[in-house]
């Protein structure tokens, strides 16, 4: 993460720079997933595009990953922080990263989503 995230898609994306340097000699510093997300202030509604950890770091089925489930609630967080006038929360009905559009239906569902509309979840901001 960076202390100033791109706002706008036309911005050059901050991807590949290092904030500080490391505090332990040995170790170096690994992406180990993907979020994107975008706001429209119009509406008032914040679409999760994507939210993942790639799949060397993807263990176990959606469902069931306490990780995976803990990443997308942060990045929910953190997301309704930085757009406090948010009143919806949206994202796509599939994602091929899934075994199967069932199991991502699954997971959404797990974390407070609905259907929406025909290809979209949902759900209030609290």
């Amino acid at each position: 993460m960076t202390n100033k995230p791109k706002h706008y898609a036309d911005q050059d994306s901050p991807i590949g720079e290092t904030i500080g340097t490391p505090q332990v000699q040995g170790f170096r510093e690994a992406q180990v997933g993907n979020a994107q997300a975008w706001y429209y202030h119009t509406d008032q509604t914040i679409v999760l595009w994507e939210c993942f950890f790639y799949s060397r770091f993807h263990i176990h089925h959606f469902a069931t990953d306490t990780n995976m489930q803990q990443l997308w609630q942060s990045f929910e967080r953190y997301l309704v922080q930085k757009f406090p006038h948010a009143q919806t929360l949206a994202t796509p009905f599939n994602d091929p990263i899934a075994q199967s559009i069932e199991e991502y239906q699954g997971f959404l569902k797990s974390l407070g989503y609905s259907p929406i509309a025909k290809a979209a979840f949902g759900k209030k901001v609290r």
